[in-house]
């Protein structure tokens, strides 16, 4: 008599034998899963980062399974209440994550696309998780000069990484073109970034004629960016660094002269705390915590017009000429 068939409507028996470890920003991340794919796009992410911590991982089991249709998932939907976060595109590609735990499953067809695992899934799911337990994310850029680092913070369009760009290119150290993480529980303003990789608008391409070189990229959400290897570029890049200065930018649509000046700590809390989004109480007391304590540094407001002189504002900021 043949052996009875497993019944799994879960598909929780699926083998998940294909295992290994990434870090990103420094932080481990254990991966199991059935799928080659998963972890080609995981090294393609984060086979650069170094291991900075000895803090236990965070995990996540990942399934791929078969399916008929070729058609691709709609852009997916983030939702999370307390320590549960999830992103779901439809039945078939889905992810949940209990950020208290550290821990996450996933499940997706094979026709998923590499481009669309990573921006969709991985790199959501990855730095959720690592955040929720270690760090504190900033809508901020950063770069560092003689070991000062100063994160350049400000809305969508506000030129975060333009500038950031435009200091690199100048000498400065690059660190991360739109996020930059704070490590908490420090007490000496040590910042995270992601420099390995550099994202511009299409309109960037009329303020630095050496992106001409790059082509476009259509990203899974629909957007047009160029997408640049910052070391590509010959820029100096480094993971970490210590924060000295934080700085709001304003960016004007007529010719102004560059102006910094002080701004109220309340303000800059306002819209630095917008990026905390999940974690549970708990998770969400400790990351604010960790802006107050990030805003006891020098903060001010930075008003320009064009990028040469703000690069000198802010040279003369680190440089304690103001």
């Amino acid at each position: 008599m043949a052996a009875a068939t497993h019944h799994d409507p879960l598909q929780s028996a699926t083998p998940l034998s294909l295992e290994a470890e990434y870090f990103p920003m420094g932080y481990r991340l254990h991966i199991a899963t059935n799928s080659e794919l998963v972890h080609s796009t995981a090294a393609r992410i984060w086979s650069r980062y170094p291991r900075l911590s000895n803090e236990p991982a965070v995990r996540l089991n990942i399934t791929i399974t078969q399916n008929n249709t070729a058609v691709p998932p709609p852009v997916p939907v983030f939702r999370g209440r307390d320590h549960l976060f999830s992103i779901v595109a439809d039945c078939h590609h889905f992810a949940t994550a209990d950020l208290r735990a550290g821990a996450g499953f996933a499940c997706f067809t094979e026709n998923i696309a590499s481009d669309t695992l990573r921006y969709h899934f991985l790199e959501p799911l990855a730095y959720v998780l690592v955040a929720a337990r270690y760090l504190t994310f900033t809508h901020a850029s950063c770069i560092a000069l003689d070991g000062r680092g100063v994160l350049l913070c400000g809305d969508s369009g506000a030129g975060k990484t333009c500038l950031a760009f435009a200091c690199a290119r100048k000498g400065w150290t690059f660190l991360s073109g739109d996020a930059t993480a704070i490590v908490r529980g420090r007490t000496d303003y040590r910042v995270l970034g992601r420099p390995f990789e550099i994202r511009f608008r299409e309109t960037a391409r009329q303020l630095f004629p050496e992106l001409e070189a790059y082509p476009r990229v259509v990203r899974p959400n629909g957007k047009d960016d160029i997408e640049i290897d910052p070391q590509d570029l010959q820029l100096k890049c480094a993971l970490e660094g210590t924060a000295s200065h934080v700085v709001l930018l304003e960016r004007s649509d007529r010719p102004i002269p560059a102006v910094a000046e002080a701004v109220r700590r309340e303000e800059a809390l306002r819209l630095l705390e917008q990026a905390i989004c999940f974690g549970d109480e708990s998770s969400r007391i400790d990351q604010r915590r960790s802006l107050v304590e990030l805003l006891a540094l020098p903060t001010l407001r930075l008003r320009f017009y064009d990028l040469d002189s703000a690069e000198r504002i802010l040279r003369s900021l680190v440089a304690g000429r103001r």
